[in-house]
């Protein structure tokens, strides 16, 4: 026999299947799961009755206030698929001196007894129009050539060795001037046993500098991806050596100078 709940739900399902019009129940799909209150935000659409959706006015303001993160990062995305060689060139050239001696060699020192922390001169600084470091920004160096030519294009003079120069690397210097010396990031100390003198600290060998052999050329500073460059936010002369075949006027002379930078390096920060 069946049970008093079995005859009754015969009888709902008998009434069910007879009513053509008949609707389920309409079940409770449980409330959403994100309570949006945010206006610029289009939510979740509710259960029942309003579908949640900002209107065209709060669509409008919410594109106006996102256009110009929106235009930036665009930019930035193009910028990067478009630059396709982060080695970027930088070219100039020194006319050391004004002097007309004719001589055989020419030797001068810069910025001997520049302290750190004070601006330097006679250099090149990256990243700004103006001799303010603060403004500079910071690349790594990983190749360097120096080439000797005749400002008056009409010389035969020769080169001998030794022949080179010598660069300050750069840091910035606050107070908008132009950039200063960089200090050893390490600790070193000497031994002069058997030698007359080792010097490792001081204004010009406490610091950090580099060289390019003119009569040679090209001085190459790897970048692997444990090795990045030389990072300085630009370079000052420390001293000039040149030796020539024959007597030749010194204020002729030109220094021809290209230094590769790594763009990807680029930073405001040492």
């Amino acid at each position: 026999m069946e049970s008093q709940e079995e005859q009754q739900n015969n009888k709902t399902m008998k009434r069910f299947s007879e009513d053509k019009y008949f609707m389920p129940t309409q079940l409770d799909v449980g409330t959403p799961q994100k309570d949006v209150t945010d206006a610029i935000e289009t939510p979740i659409p509710l259960a029942k009755g309003y579908d949640g959706l900002p209107t065209f006015n709060e669509l409008n303001e919410a594109q106006k206030k996102n256009m110009p993160k929106a235009m930036r990062s665009q930019v930035a995305f193009q910028q990067k698929k478009l630059q396709y060689s982060n080695y970027q060139l930088v070219n100039f050239k020194i006319a050391p001196t004004t002097d007309t001696t004719s001589q055989a060699y020419y030797v001068s020192d810069f910025n001997t007894s520049i302290a750190v922390g004070t601006a330097m001169t006679d250099g090149v600084l990256f990243g700004s129009n103006t001799k303010n470091s603060d403004r500079a920004k910071y690349y790594n160096i990983v190749y360097a050539n120096i080439r000797y030519q005749d400002a008056l294009d009409t010389s035969t003079d020769f080169l001998v060795n030794p022949s080179y120069v010598e660069f300050y690397l750069m840091q910035k210097v606050p107070g908008g001037v132009f950039g200063g010396k960089i200090p050893r990031q390490l600790e070193a100390v000497k031994d002069e046993t058997n030698v007359s003198a080792v010097t490792v600290t001081g204004l010009e060998y406490g610091v950090q500098s580099f060289g390019v052999d003119v009569y040679n050329e090209n001085a190459y500073y790897t970048q692997t991806q444990d090795l990045k460059g030389m990072r300085t936010c630009g370079v000052a002369l420390k001293y000039i050596q040149l030796n020539f075949a024959a007597a030749r006027a010194l204020n002729n002379m030109e220094l021809v100078v290209e230094l590769a930078i790594d763009l990807k390096t680029e930073g405001n920060n040492y």
